[in-house]
């Protein structure tokens, strides 16, 4: 079907695996210690006759990760701070191939079930992930529910909260997780998708998320790194997804204060529904 390739040909551009091959030159260059092309490393090629590089990052995108450095890819950890920076250029999200593929398996289940209300994301880095639901809308010519592209578009706050303390993630320490909102708006006009169904929420979780106008939730899509910045969008959103709706957590399997603040608003909250894993970073479960 017409909407199938659509989708599919969405996903690989998000996942910048139409032109992976910038992603290995720049493995190379890291590896090598210097600025080379792949025909300068024969060497190099030869020692993968068995499995091409091209293949390799394609499987590691499958894992989660977006770009390439041999530990990130092997541990599923994030990238250290000089490198990331680097490896970020060609995408439009971090989540990876299962993260996507489980945000379209849950969107059209909602639609499938004609479950109530929005999608929304709280946590969106460039955009990728808000991008995709709306283009899945527009893949199923949905025009009655709206994206909530959700984010400080400032990085992370500062850690205020001991559950946070040694996580320092703010845009003084990791600069480049700070996306303002016009370049994300930016990138929803390169996939011609910027419309009338995409709403930004633009603030810290704690303020902006009290006030934003959003009624019902389908789906609800957490990356929000720390104790305090989950918490603040459980407690505010949670109560807003319907019934069938999806709720997603983004880092639970890779950020303790993440799967911390989750486990405390379920146990708190008497939520019983199975988590069910979607990779090595992200879980989900449906509400009942």
């Amino acid at each position: 079907m017409l909407s199938e390739r659509y989708i599919e040909l969405v996903k690989t551009a998000l996942l910048n695996e139409l032109y992976i091959e910038l992603e290995a030159q720049l493995l190379l260059s890291v590896l090598c210690g210097a600025e080379k092309t792949v025909l300068d490393l024969p060497d190099f090629w030869a020692t993968r006759k068995d499995e091409s590089l091209l293949t390799a990052l394609r499987e590691a995108k499958d894992e989660g990760d977006t770009v390439i450095l041999e530990t990130g890819v092997s541990q599923g950890k994030p990238y250290a701070d000089d490198t990331l920076r680097n490896y970020t250029e060609f995408s439009y999200t971090l989540v990876g191939r299962r993260r996507l593929d489980n945000l379209q398996s849950c969107v059209e289940q909602i639609l499938q079930d004609g479950v109530e209300g929005d999608f929304l994301e709280a946590g969106v880095w460039r955009g990728g992930c808000c991008i995709f639901l709306r283009a899945l809308l527009a893949a199923y010519d949905c025009t009655d529910r709206s994206v909530w592209v959700c984010d400080s578009f400032q990085g992370l706050p500062e850690s205020t909260l001991q559950e946070d303390k040694p996580f320092k993630m703010s845009a003084d320490r990791l600069p480049f997780l700070a996306v303002t909102e016009d370049e994300v708006r930016e990138n929803f006009q390169r996939f011609k998708l910027l419309d009338t169904q995409v709403k930004f929420v633009p603030g810290w979780f704690s303020q902006s998320l009290k006030t934003a106008p959003v009624e019902r939730l389908a789906l609800l899509r957490i990356d929000a790194d720390l104790y305090e910045s989950t918490m603040d969008v459980l407690t505010q959103l949670y109560d807003r997804v319907s019934s069938g709706g999806w709720v997603v957590i983004d880092d639970y399997g890779i950020l303790p204060p993440c799967k911390d603040a989750v486990d405390t608003f379920r146990r708190e909250r008497g939520i019983n529904e199975e988590i069910q894993q979607i990779d090595q970073h992200a879980v989900c479960w449906q509400v009942a």
